[in-house]
């Protein structure tokens, strides 16, 4: 099963706290690897460089910074593939990051549309193997955050937000914008991890305490910021929540 983890910080780290991190983060992906556990993740640029997309009544609404208010931001992502949620739990807990911040786990949605695991001859995963393809000049590569506070209207107001994500996703494919993305399970089956003192401290829910949580995600590569609004504002979600819009940072 996969999981998507949230590397979360709450403000920048001291030198010494930064240093410890980029000296035992190595480790810990090569625990990964070791395990089958590894999929892929990057580093995101600062919240600064993000943008928050909206769509009301034909217009489109562009604010700048995180989708949430609140000092706790997003630093980056991995996706990893383990048996349950106690073994990714586990996984997240031996991060260097949980022991001056904290990593948000999150469960992604069984979907009709999901689909077998793609590994490249090396044995990498595909999504692994896109991020570490160079890009073209000209291109960056992009996180959506879909940022929803609920599922908005009636069931049949439901079901053409999943066709038309869906019918979003298929035309990015064939344009090779999409890199990978996927729905995730809904906001009570996350769980937030912290390590203090040598203890695994767990609570339950996003690591935000906000009435809005993100509902899945999606890896584009495009030209500038401006395509990557128009992208995310033609998204379904658009219309009744928001979508954040964040540059991977260029070195992870």
């Amino acid at each position: 099963m996969n999981y998507l983890l949230l590397i979360c910080s709450d403000g920048v780290p001291t030198p010494e706290k930064a240093a410890t991190m980029r000296r035992e983060i190595p480790a810990w992906l090569e625990m990964l690897q070791a395990r089958g556990a590894a999929v892929a993740g990057h580093q995101l640029a600062p919240p600064s460089a993000a943008r928050t997309v909206s769509v009301r009544d034909g217009e489109t609404l562009v604010t700048d910074g995180p989708f949430t208010e609140t000092k706790e931001f997003i630093g980056g992502f991995d996706v990893i593939e383990c048996a349950d949620l106690d073994e990714a739990i586990e996984i997240a807990a031996r991060h260097p990051v949980c022991w001056f911040h904290l990593v948000e786990v999150r469960p992604f949605a069984q979907t009709l549309a999901d689909t077998p695991r793609s590994d490249t001859p090396d044995g990498r995963h595909e999504l692994a193997a896109r991020l570490e393809r160079p890009l073209p000049d000209g291109t960056s590569r992009y996180l959506l955050m879909m940022s929803v506070d609920g599922i908005p209207g009636t069931a049949e107001v439901q079901r053409s937000i999943v066709d038309d994500g869906e019918r979003w996703v298929s035309q990015l494919r064939d344009r090779g914008i999409a890199v990978y993305g996927h729905a995730l399970a809904h906001a009570d089956t996350a769980t937030t991890v912290r390590v203090r003192d040598g203890q695994t401290l767990l609570s339950d829910g996003p690591f935000a305490e906000t009435k809005e949580f993100i509902g899945g995600f999606q890896i584009i590569e495009c030209g500038d910021m401006d395509e990557a609004v128009r992208i995310a504002s033609d998204h379904p979600l658009a219309r009744f929540h928001r979508i954040e819009v964040r540059p991977l940072a260029e070195s992870a």
